[in-house]
């Protein structure tokens, strides 16, 4: 019998961040881990999306884009421990210990530009069994 899990999404506005650019993986994440476990912390964080993960990016498409910078975090939704029903500061919390407590799987950062928009997103991807 295969195992399946939901891959949930929270994504979050990156507020003052400067963007590490040319970092690997690893490096990615310890360089923005405490900006993003400091959001996380905050209750005046604003949730930009939480929900089933996307599958693929807007593709320069201006209307789809959103002008900013963004931490998407994807995980399961069995190691979360919550579900689309929960609150907003559930939410923050069980993704707030992931990143505290786990490395992701991989970080990475997707830069999309249509005519007029530009969008950042600093994608980290939790795809273990914990």
């Amino acid at each position: 019998m295969e195992l399946h899990f939901e891959d949930f999404a929270l994504t979050v506005r990156a507020g003052g961040l400067d963007v590490p650019y040319g970092l690997t993986d690893q490096n990615l994440f310890l360089a923005v881990r405490q900006h993003l476990l400091k959001l996380l912390s905050n209750q005046n964080t604003e949730i930009f999306f939480f929900g089933a993960a996307p599958d693929n990016t807007a593709d320069g498409q201006d209307e789809l884009l959103e002008n900013g910078i963004y931490f998407r975090i994807i995980a399961y939704e069995k190691n979360l421990g919550i579900d689309l029903e929960s609150g907003r500061e559930e939410i923050l919390n069980a993704f707030g210990y992931l990143v505290e407590n786990f490395e992701p799987k991989w970080t990475t950062i997707l830069v999309e530009e249509g005519e007029s928009r530009k969008e950042v997103t600093i994608e980290l991807l939790y795809q273990e069994v914990f």
